[in-house]
């Protein structure tokens, strides 16, 4: 999340910081693939993660960022009844090979520095979700509809 707050008693942050945050990073390059947080953040109100993919999304509308591809993710937590898992309505879904799970789970502890059963290693998902987008305004529909929905 760049420098912005990302604890877990986030504020709202205006639209513009979050916006020249992401557009400092991501304009200027093209790419072919760009992977971000679903609506509604993965898992019930993570406001910064929710904000990032209203902003990728908007910033690749009106084309302040080139992509041919934006894949957002696609999971939910039921209220928080459950650890997140992949939505029902992904568009992709792929089970992560034991080694590329197992690296997946050493960034997390040891780069992150959380420990092996924090809530953060435990909601590091063998099996990955994604909604996935060939154009912005496709995206910028499916997104805003997924957004409303729990």
């Amino acid at each position: 999340m760049a420098d912005l707050d990302d604890g877990p008693d986030q504020a709202p942050l205006p639209v513009e910081q979050v916006r020249e945050t992401i557009a400092r990073l991501l304009a200027g390059a093209s790419y072919n693939l760009i992977l971000t947080h679903g609506p509604k953040g993965e898992y019930t109100r993570h406001r910064r993660h929710a904000e990032c993919c209203q902003t990728v999304v908007e910033l690749w509308r009106s084309g302040s960022i080139d992509t041919k591809r934006l894949w957002l993710f696609a999971y939910e937590d039921g209220g928080r009844a459950y650890l997140p898992r992949v939505r029902e309505d992904a568009d992709r879904r792929d089970v992560l090979a034991d080694n590329v799970w197992l690296e997946k789970r050493r960034l997390i502890t040891d780069l992150y520095g959380f420990g092996p059963d924090s809530w953060e290693a435990q909601t590091t998902p063998r099996e990955e979700g994604f909604w996935c987008f060939d154009s912005a305004q496709a995206a910028v529909k499916r997104a805003a509809s997924r957004g409303q929905q729990s």
